[in-house]
């Protein structure tokens, strides 16, 4: 089986050839070092105005089209050299993703606001760039202005999402399109949470056109993306739980968010697209709904005491399961209880079909490459189906 076939399947919930593996975030940079890879182009955003460098003529269309020159410039680069990376340690999915760019405001020295009003700070480490949520710039008074400006047509997706999957062999990596800051997180995080929590308590009206207005603007998004490329699959990350539950209480989520990822999933599954969602924290209170929404769930946090095993008994008919290697696990242990955690993963949750392989969120930097290696090394033993574990 090629990745597209064998992640169709276990979408299925089928038993395909091998266990599908999934990362959305590799972040090693002294791994692909190690394997004598070029430096990964658009991984490093120069900071220093005079360093950019595009023609006048791109820089005036790109503001024409209400894109800032100096933030999209990494993403002109394209992602042939990003995913190298990823098939060299057999990623048999990613994604890459398509927005929204427009209406993102470059603060200098070191700060990008995004389209939804989220205020990020770049730091710049010796081998990587790293971005960091420092708060929200949206307010009841500013917010029909400045979300007025997003450019709902959205250009470049069709140029980058195009060039990404031109590049990047199908039958090594398939790379699916997504949103890595969904209806939840870019309002919560737009806002802050001060503000946000105050006019959820205080202007539902107000916070219901908000959601709408996402809502509509991500539909949209999914139907450019759905009617240019042929993709099996979509990704919407949406972070919407502490480690303790959900932000917000089920009853405000179910009311206020969750009838528009129902119809977000209608568009989506009408063209025949499966929707993946990716959120951190304990979700279950949230699960029912969910359960109506997407075909595929991931990390199921254990560090937010989620048992995946469990998980896999009580929802694997219903979606499929992906996860769960602790990152903090990958971080702190040693190789050997690493690789036991897979084989338990590959025994409990494999059998039977629709379950990837994943982290329990993405590879981070401070991840040892002989504990990344150890849970590689341990998944591509085991992998093949029928699954087969010795005792552990």
């Amino acid at each position: 089986m090629n990745c597209r076939e064998r992640i169709l399947k276990t979408l299925d919930h089928d038993e395909p050839d091998k266990v599908p593996y999934w990362e959305h975030l590799i972040e090693q940079p002294k791994l692909v070092k190690l394997l004598n890879f070029e430096p990964i182009k658009g991984n490093e955003l120069e900071l220093d105005l005079k360093l950019i460098k595009l023609p006048d003529v791109k820089k005036k269309t790109l503001k024409n089209y209400g894109y800032d020159p100096i933030v999209v410039k990494p993403l002109l680069n394209g992602a042939r050299d990003y995913f190298k990376l990823y098939t060299k340690l057999k990623v048999d999915m990613s994604t890459y993703n398509i927005g929204p760019y427009s209406n993102f405001q470059f603060l200098a020295p070191d700060k990008v606001i995004s389209p939804f009003g989220q205020i990020f700070q770049l730091k710049l480490h010796k081998d990587y760039l790293n971005i960091y949520y420092v708060g929200g710039d949206f307010n009841r008074e500013n917010y029909d202005e400045r979300f007025s400006k997003i450019n709902p047509e959205e250009p470049l997706i069709s140029s980058l999402f195009g060039k990404v999957i031109q590049n990047v062999p199908e039958d090594q990596i398939y790379i699916i399109p997504g949103i890595f800051s969904g209806l939840f997180q870019s309002i919560l995080e737009g806002f802050g949470i001060e503000t946000f929590s105050r006019l959820i308590a205080k202007e539902k009206g107000f916070m219901k056109r908000v959601i709408n207005d996402r809502e509509r603007l991500f539909i949209d998004i999914i139907k450019q993306t759905i009617d240019n490329f042929e993709r099996i699959a979509f990704f919407i990350g949406d972070d919407v739980a502490y480690n303790s539950g959900p932000f917000v209480s089920p009853r405000i989520f179910n009311e206020m968010f969750l009838p528009s990822y129902k119809r977000i999933s209608n568009i989506a599954h009408k063209r025949g697209v499966k929707l993946i969602f990716h959120s951190d924290g304990d979700i279950r209170p949230l699960l029912d709904g969910f359960m109506e929404c997407f075909d595929a769930i991931h990390p199921w946090q254990a560090s937010a005491h989620i048992d995946i095993t469990e998980i896999k008994k009580q929802y694997g008919d219903k979606v499929c399961i992906m996860g769960n290697v602790p990152v903090a696990m990958l971080i702190h242990d040693k190789p050997r209880e690493i690789s036991n955690y897979v084989k338990h993963l590959l025994k409990e949750c494999a059998s039977g079909g629709g379950y990837f392989m994943s982290s329990g969120n993405s590879i981070v930097p401070q991840i040892p490459i002989r504990n990344y290696m150890a849970m590689l090394r341990t998944f591509w033993r085991y992998r093949n189906y029928p699954i087969e574990i010795p005792n552990l």
